[in-house]
């Protein structure tokens, strides 16, 4: 058996698609790529490990190390034990997200 990492396909719906093509109008290849490559795989290897938002959709939050790199959440579904759904992507906004957590009243 093999106990190498397992890799999902990403399938995109066209709310994904056209959301992706929008940061990328926003932002560098370079800039975007990064954003997205650690939480991409993420996202391939262990979708089951970020949290639900309902049933059936989960969702995942990149993160940023450099400043001028997005902050994006992405919402997707599991398909099958081949495929992930990647329904919504959108950057977060920094400020309302620290209001949401209450960091922004302490």
């Amino acid at each position: 058996m093999d106990e190498g990492a397992r890799y999902r396909e990403l399938v995109e719906t066209d709310e994904y698609f056209f959301q992706l093509d929008y940061l990328a109008q926003r932002y560098s290849d370079a800039v975007l790529d990064a954003a997205l490559m650690a939480v991409l795989w993420g996202i391939a290897t262990n979708p089951d490990q970020y949290d639900k938002v309902t049933g059936r959709i989960y969702v995942a939050k990149s993160r940023s190390f450099r400043p001028l790199c997005p902050r994006l959440r992405l919402f997707f579904q599991l398909i099958d034990d081949h495929r992930v759904l990647m329904l919504w992507i959108e950057e977060i906004d920094e400020e309302a997200e620290e209001i949401a957590d209450g960091d922004a009243l302490s």
